[in-house]
């Protein structure tokens, strides 16, 4: 007889047992299991059903996994766990198809804990795992354990899980955070406070990648400090900045909201909540940028800017020019002191600026080879000081792409057509290979430098096409000569050698004359010394003098 109701009775399921209250228990009622490895509950084993029932009366996340697959059954706390994209076909599934990505890591547990009978222990265990659209970075602590069937063999795993991640992510923020306060905390100028935060977010990179510090001058930014080695992310994300100047923080390169974003743009402020620069920050890319993230953003531009206003206050005390002037000179130029092998001169043609248009610049490439640049931006003051900052930049990201000196300088002449002030500059670059014994040089209408030792002197006078922003197709060619130990090299700007009245062609003269008297000396004494020598006093343009005495490898 059928059904007295008239309604057709529904299929027995088996798991009339199965505990209820959890929204993973329904899944499990009307899951077809005859289609997994595990078969029909009806045929489960008493030891299966104790893990699943075991599991599901349990709010921590458990995951039971049963038979030679190891076939997946997990209640509410590991679906949280597992994201939007292996949930809900990771029920019934062998575990080895749910978790591809991290299967070199928890597959030889899995086969340690069957064979062996022993549990594992993980705590904070790094994983990268692909659960929500992405690949994330995330830490679990977890013990596999085994399951044994009603024959007393093991039959399956028993994990019990807890995601560490957000405590592990905070708690490195924490550091950086803390890390960034105290260096900062002894800073009395801006730019001194941005290379200090440069040095902290260096050492916690895990969530702050690459960094850029920017300066609102007069409406303009000013790049101040930055620890970003890309060239073109660092133009790209410069002409970002820019928009930033509103007030709004701006997101680049999110697909989609609770993803990974490529970069975050912060106004710095004030009290008043002006704009005083920008904080760039690259974020990390197995981590999705959300409120969390977003904080820890604002806090660092936070303590950065406070940093900056206080210095600014104080600015307002010895006078705005003087502030400007500091960022600048500190920004734009490397404060080098003399070792044994190395020394740096540089005389403002403003004597109320402490830096110009001409620059210099000192680049480790390699335990063995160090670039020296020296260049000089047409005019003096303010405006040259800005382009001046912006080739140097230029220059040093190059380098440390590794361009040789006349592909730098073909960059470089594109790049100073596209900047305000950056035409008709002049470079020289000069690379030293110890190990080679070499000099390979390229030159833009730019004084030769000088090699000297007290037996002659040798001038680098190979041509290396005219001044940047006049003729971007100009060839800039390499040029490659041998040095003897204990030569030293002299790299200048025009201001050493050009006067009113004189032969430019007797200055050099002069010059040599000069380095020859002296080229025994330590290179203190060689730059001291010609500085006095070529009358540099009377010289109303900036100098710029570099004395690089050549060695050997050790």
């Amino acid at each position: 007889m059928g059904d007295p109701s008239g309604l057709a009775t529904p299929p027995a399921t088996g798991l009339d047992w199965l505990p209820r209250g959890q929204q993973m228990a329904d899944l499990i009622v009307r899951h077809d299991w005859s289609s997994t490895p595990i078969g029909h509950p009806s045929t489960w084993s008493n030891a299966l059903r104790t893990a699943v029932s075991t599991c599901l009366s349990s709010n921590f996340p458990l995951l039971v996994l049963w038979g030679p697959d190891l076939v997946k059954i997990y209640n509410d706390g590991y679906r949280e766990m597992i994201g939007t994209e292996k949930h809900p076909r990771a029920l019934g599934s062998p575990v080895a198809d749910i978790w591809p990505e991290i299967w070199d890591t928890i597959g030889p547990m899995f086969d340690a804990v069957v064979t062996t009978g022993v549990a594992t222990w993980s705590e904070h265990q790094p994983l990268l795992i692909d659960r929500n659209g992405f690949t994330e970075e995330c830490t679990f602590t977890f013990s596999y354990s085994p399951l044994y069937g009603d024959d007393g063999t093991i039959s399956g795993v028993l994990d019990i899980s807890v995601e560490t991640t957000k405590e592990v992510v905070q708690a490195r923020r924490l550091e950086c955070i803390a890390d960034l306060s105290a260096s900062l905390s002894m800073q009395e100028h801006a730019t001194d406070a941005c290379v200090a935060a440069m040095g902290a977010l260096t050492r916690h990179s895990s969530d702050i990648v690459a960094a850029d510090i920017m300066l609102n001058v007069d409406g303009s930014l000013v790049p101040v400090a930055s620890n970003r080695r890309s060239l073109q992310a660092a133009g790209r994300l410069a002409s970002a900045a820019a928009e930033v100047l509103d007030g709004t923080p701006r997101t680049v390169g999110q697909p989609h909201p609770g993803f990974p974003a490529e970069h975050r743009l912060t106004p710095l402020t004030n009290g008043r909540g002006d704009v005083i620069g920008v904080f760039i920050a690259t974020l990390n890319k197995l981590r999705p940028f959300d409120a969390g993230y977003s904080q820890f953003v604002e806090v660092l531009a936070q303590n950065i800017g406070s940093v900056i206003e206080r210095a600014q206050r104080r600015s307002e005390i010895v006078g705005e020019l003087q502030f400007v002037n500091e960022t600048l000179q500190r920004a734009m130029l490397p404060a080098v002191r003399d070792t044994p092998t190395i020394a740096a001169r540089y005389l403002p043609a403003a004597n109320n600026l402490s830096v110009g248009g001409d620059w210099y610049d000192i680049i480790d490439l390699s335990d063995q080879r160090r670039a020296l640049v020296v260049g000089d931006c047409v005019g003096h003051g303010l405006h040259a000081a800005t382009a001046m900052g912006q080739l140097r930049s230029a220059a040093r990201a190059l380098l440390l792409e590794g361009s040789d000196p006349g592909r730098m300088i073909a960059s470089l002449d594109t790049f100073a057509a596209s900047i305000e002030g950056g035409a008709c500059a002049s470079v020289v670059c000069v690379v030293v290979d110890r190990a080679a014994g070499t000099l390979d040089y390229c030159r833009a209408g730019h004084p030769p430098p000088l090699v000297v030792n007290p037996n002659g002197a040798r001038w680098l006078d190979a041509s290396g096409g005219p001044v940047l922003g006049l003729d971007p197709d100009a060839p800039r060619a390499n040029t490659t000569i041998d040095f003897d130990v204990d030569d030293v090299l002299l790299m200048y700007t025009d201001g050493l050698v050009e006067r009113r009245g004189r032969s430019i062609n007797d200055q050099f003269d002069e010059l040599a004359k000069h380095a020859l008297l002296v080229a025994d000396r330590n290179v203190t004494q060689v730059a001291n010394s010609i500085l006095l020598m070529m009358d540099t006093d009377s010289v109303d343009d900036d100098v710029v003098l570099l004395v690089k005495r050549l060695e050997d490898v050790d």
